[in-house]
């Protein structure tokens, strides 16, 4: 019973891990394309996001190694 549950927090955690990155993803390719030589926009991002962002990569990457289950 523990471990299902355990296992499904993972799983969760896997896909809100994918939708933060993606997300990330998206704002850096909107400002990358909107950007023009005239006005250069920058994709500005906290260091709290920052971490968050590369704690979601770390475990996507994990999660693809090893995968997600105990």
């Amino acid at each position: 019973m523990l471990l299902d549950t355990l296992n499904k927090l993972l799983i969760v955690l896997f896909f809100m891990s994918c939708l933060n990155t993606i997300r990330h993803a998206y704002y850096f390719i909107q400002t990358w394309f909107t950007s023009t030589e005239d006005t250069p926009v920058k994709y500005r991002i906290t260091n709290t996001s920052l971490l968050l962002l590369g704690v979601s990569i770390a475990y996507i990457l994990t999660a693809i190694v090893t995968g997600i289950k105990i």
